[in-house]
């Protein structure tokens, strides 16, 4: 594995975010009036100036190291609900508005994952999940106007009557301000079918080319090591479909809390790496065969966020790191990362002890700096408890994903290189970065590691 610039991308690329506040200034406001004090230029808070929500950003896109931090998840207020909109302030977590969207039989279009995330950061940096009617990439494809406090300390209120600025708005990393309320669409609660799969890289490839252009959503965990997926498909359902909550429940508990729990106790109980990691297979393997059959058909958003823990009960949290990847070379792109992960296990004894998260992306052109702009695309990603070996696999990681036409995600994707972006985004990247400097000519917005992608 190549390893000759791994120590210059050390500096704002791989760092979690976890101590970032600590050396920043951190302003938690619980009003708009509040943090239109702190946007004040006149008021001389110390730049770069940051919004954080949940922190679950795998990158250093939130960090204001001599800074600061703006933490919205003091705008909590859920503003208004009519029967076809809702809007909320930034800091309202996808699970709080699940909640308060399910007993009115309301839901939002798009996907949803982490839901412990906060509205301004979905819609500012992505928030990809399973989708079951194959149309919307993004939760942010549904904001239907936003209100946003600018780099000069002004309110600015954006509709869809402004259908360009709203797309450069969403998926914007917060360098064109601070997001504060946030108006979505939303629509009948809806329930889907859900089928469970186990194959080989050939059989989903085949099931994945004849799903092309289907309205139906692919989740799949690969274990490399072994040439299994376990694929669910997601279709919506044509009448009532009975939902069991406990179900969902359990598969959740299972997939975000005993498996990476286990597999994390593995490694300090088992030092030997060749039983360590075929006993994580044997463990993933029957923990995958455990939840498929547990669950029904049966599924809604509604239920899966409610019953999502998110790892909560997981200490210590999981590394990840995802990119996005065009979708008809999937059967190739799954045997390399195979063979990827294997010569990297030969040469370092480390290979990640989590299966690689697979998610089918339609096209969305609802953000200006969508990686699913241009075409559907499958999103990896990479997961693994914590280990000293981790930062070298997730950069040597980046390499494999930019020969394979990766397209990152600033929030998720660690170490991609800026002349590599630059070229994945092309012309939008570079027509953002026009209305960037335009909204921020002082910089107010941008930290060392956004700055690498804009110049």
């Amino acid at each position: 594995m190549a390893n000759d610039n791994k120590s210059k991308w050390r500096t704002g690329a791989t760092a979690k975010n976890t101590t970032i506040e600590s050396r920043s200034q951190v302003e938690k406001p619980k009003s708009i009036k509040q943090l239109l004090h702190i946007m004040d230029p006149a008021n001389r808070f110390p730049k770069p100036i940051r919004p954080m929500g949940a922190n679950s950003t795998s990158t250093q896109c939130t960090a204001a190291i001599g800074g600061t931090v703006i933490d919205t998840t003091g705008l909590t207020k859920i503003k208004s609900v009519t029967d076809d909109t809702v809007t909320v302030q930034a800091g309202v977590t996808l699970r709080e508005l699940a909640d308060y969207l399910t007993p009115l039989g309301k839901e939002i279009a798009g996907t949803m994952d982490l839901v412990r995330r906060t509205v301004g950061g979905v819609v500012a940096s992505g928030c990809f999940g399973p989708s079951h009617d194959g149309r919307d990439a993004f939760i942010a494809s549904q904001v239907i106007s936003m209100k946003v406090v600018t780099p000069n300390g002004k309110l600015l209120m954006v509709d869809d009557s402004q259908g360009n600025l709203l797309r450069v708005l969403r998926l914007s990393m917060g360098l064109l301000g601070v997001i504060a309320e946030v108006t979505f669409r939303v629509r009948e609660a809806q329930t889907f079918v859900l089928k469970q799969r186990k194959m080989d890289i050939t059989t989903f490839a085949q099931a994945a080319k004849t799903l092309a252009g289907q309205q139906v959503g692919i989740k799949f965990f690969f274990l490399p090591f072994k040439n299994v997926i376990y694929a669910e498909l997601r279709r919506a359902a044509e009448g009532d479909q009975p939902v069991r909550s406990l179900a969902w429940h359990v598969k959740d508990w299972g997939e975000s809390a005993v498996l990476p729990s286990m597999c994390s106790k593995l490694s300090r109980i088992v030092p030997i790496a060749s039983i360590r990691y075929s006993l994580v297979d044997g463990l993933h393997g029957f923990g995958r065969s455990v939840l498929t059959n547990t669950l029904t058909e049966g599924g809604s958003s509604a239920v899966e966020y409610r019953t999502q823990t998110s790892g909560r009960f997981v200490a210590p949290p999981l590394q990840y790191t995802s990119w996005c990847f065009p979708i008809e070379n999937v059967a190739m792109l799954l045997e390399a990362y195979r063979a990827f992960a294997t010569e990297y296990y030969k040469a370092n004894k480390f290979r990640c002890d989590m299966p690689l998260v697979g998610m089918r992306l339609p096209a969305d052109q609802s953000g200006l700096l969508s990686p699913c702009f241009e075409q559907p695309m499958f999103a990896l990603r990479v997961v693994s408890n914590p280990h000293t070996m981790w930062e070298d696999y997730a950069m040597d990681f980046a390499e494999f994903a930019q020969r394979w036409g990766g397209v990152p995600l600033f929030n998720q994707s660690r170490c991609a290189e800026p002349a590599y972006t630059s070229t994945a985004f092309g012309s939008r990247l570079d027509f953002f970065k026009k209305i960037r400097r335009q909204m921020d000519p002082d910089d107010r917005m941008v930290n060392p590691f956004l700055a690498q992608y804009l110049r």
